[in-house]
């Protein structure tokens, strides 16, 4: 894994994450891929087997906060080039505040804006200098300014994400990277449905296309996987 630049994909195991570890594969890339539970992700596991000494699985639970504060230290002296913090829950089925629980909002927002936030932290001393894109998998459901209604609990943790990685943005001051909060679009996922309007393929290829193009800007953009501007 020296020759090619390296990425990391957070939760990798299936969907959104699955589709960005091929598409970066494709385009030349070794991966550092996390699953919760690896011995269970099956097509992780085939991937990396057909794509021999290109694929490193990683187990990472993001809901576990010593994992988290130590996961970078087990990457060794490796450089990343990109690194794709994808994470999220759709949080309880009734998905209203009238509703929820103090466990319940606790999980959500845990999961969905404070453990990629705590893991990122992290990881900023590992992106390539100058050339290191952190990447975030947010929603468009994270926009005040665009928000329609429903779905307010998911909403309010992709808002709380988002806000977050604007207070990290201002963080990394001087160090010459760049941060990007990412709408991967209504995908056919499982969290996404079947009746969702964009393929997982179409969505990791317009991410990476993203991802790769914003690399050396040192900036912090919200965008969607076509590369279009989200309103905060």
């Amino acid at each position: 894994m020296a020759d090619n630049p390296i990425a990391l994909v957070v939760g990798a195991n299936r969907g959104i994450g699955l589709g960005v570890v091929k598409e970066l594969l494709s385009r030349g890339w070794d991966v550092i891929a996390t699953a919760r539970r690896p011995a269970e992700a099956t097509d992780l596991i085939a991937l990396a087997a057909s794509h021999p000494n290109r694929v490193t699985i990683r187990p990472l639970d993001m809901n576990d906060p010593a994992q988290l504060d130590a996961f970078a230290t087990r990457l060794g002296d490796r450089k990343l080039g990109l690194a794709l913090v994808n994470a999220g829950v759709s949080g309880p089925a009734h998905r209203s505040a009238d509703k929820a629980t103090a466990e319940e909002i606790g999980a959500l927002m845990f999961t969905n804006a404070i453990a990629p936030i705590r893991l990122a932290r992290h990881l900023l001393d590992r992106l390539v200098p100058r050339e290191g894109v952190l990447a975030f998998t947010s929603s468009v459901m994270g926009s005040v300014a665009g928000n329609t209604g429903g779905h307010e609990l998911y909403r309010a943790s992709k808002a709380a994400l988002n806000s977050l990685t604007r207070g990290l943005w201002v963080e990394m001051s001087g160090r010459r990277l760049t941060l990007l909060t990412l709408h991967p679009g209504w995908v056919r996922t499982d969290m996404g449905g079947p009746s969702a309007a964009v393929s997982v393929e179409d969505s990791a290829r317009g991410m990476v296309d993203v991802m790769t193009r914003e690399a050396g800007r040192h900036e912090h953009r919200y965008l969607d996987y076509r590369g279009e501007e989200i309103p905060w």
